[in-house]
């Protein structure tokens, strides 16, 4: 006997045969078609996420930023050391700061390395070497060498006013002989050159913008050494320029005078406008001098101005607004 072929009515309590009632004829199958529109209704429950998918999105997120980063930090490096490789190949290439040595021949001259705002320079001039065999000396520049028992480093002096409006500034760039040997005569020739070149350390403010000195070794052997200099003088719309020599000798540090480079003559004088003529053109000012003023120009210790060079021996002289020089061709440095 099962339950499915004798039980009670739910509806009348009679006795039930095979799911039907005797009595009020009650159907069993109407209870399962009920239960079936009952469970009509039912939904199964959404399904959530579980954490172990969670955790994979987040690792995925953490690999993503790492590599990212990763690439970062490549490249950064990459950058970095294309740069270094670049600055370390202009630095091989390129000759150290004014009055470092370095070419084969133990012989260099750089032009002007002091440019600055106030001047105009000619880039043509930038790597100009003299050479004896030129015919005239074209620029004011260096022409040292290692072939001595002393040699020359580089010293400088600069002064900037506490006040940012203040336009007035000292720059003094001077030569000091070094040497094993003999050493206290190159010291007192070196601080003859700083009182030389930088003359004017004490007077600057004088000018409303101040004033600038650069000192040059135009030429240097076992007997002698000459110094330039190229003063600027800054005002508020003009520079004025100046130039000065100085020529020493090795052996006693004392100062060559100009008549023992040169004798200032008639013959002098018509070299100077020959020479003037070749190497500058025309000189407004020289051309108005009579002989015995360009003479006297000549002989005035204050304004005349002398110094060797690779090319031969330099005479000169400065003048109200700016200076003017020739190369005197000659055998005998």
């Amino acid at each position: 006997m099962s339950d499915q072929e004798y039980r009670f009515c739910p509806r009348c309590g009679a006795l039930m045969q095979e799911g039907v009632c005797r009595s009020c004829g009650y159907h069993a199958r109407m209870e399962t078609f009920s239960m079936g529109q009952s469970q009509t209704n039912w939904q199964q429950p959404a399904l959530q996420p579980t954490g172990r998918k969670k955790k994979d999105r987040h690792v995925a997120a953490w690999v993503c930023g790492g590599v990212a980063l990763l690439f970062l930090l490549t490249l950064i490096l990459c950058m970095y050391f294309s740069v270094k490789n670049i600055y370390e190949k202009v630095q091989k290439e390129t000759p150290p700061g004014y009055g470092g040595y370095g070419y084969d021949d133990g012989y260099f001259g750089y032009g002007n390395p002091y440019e600055d705002d106030y001047g105009s320079y000619d880039d043509s001039l930038e790597d100009y070497e003299p050479s004896e065999k030129d015919d005239y000396y074209k620029e004011i520049t260096d022409a040292t060498s290692l072939d001595f028992d002393y040699q020359v480093v580089w010293a400088s002096v600069s002064m900037r006013p506490d006040d940012s409006d203040n336009s007035c500034t000292y720059d003094c760039v001077y030569p000091v002989l070094t040497s094993e040997e003999n050493q206290e005569t190159f010291d007192a020739m070196s601080d003859a050159i700083k009182d030389f070149v930088c003359k004017y350390q004490d007077s600057y403010r004088e000018h409303v913008s101040g004033v600038s000195s650069y000192g040059y070794v135009t030429y240097m052997d076992e007997e002698k050494i000459s110094i330039a200099v190229r003063h600027s003088f800054y005002e508020k719309k003009t520079t004025t320029p100046r130039v000065e020599a100085v020529t020493f000798r090795i052996a006693t540090g004392e100062v060559i005078p100009h008549e023992e480079m040169a004798q200032i003559d008639e013959e002098l004088v018509w070299q100077f406008r020959s020479r003037n003529g070749y190497q500058n053109g025309t000189v407004e000012f020289v051309d108005e001098l009579s002989d015995e003023e360009l003479m006297e120009y000549l002989k005035n210790e204050e304004d005349s101005v002398m110094f060797y060079s690779p090319v031969g021996l330099e005479i000169g002289f400065n003048y109200d607004g700016g200076w003017v020089t020739v190369t005197l061709k000659t055998d005998t440095l």
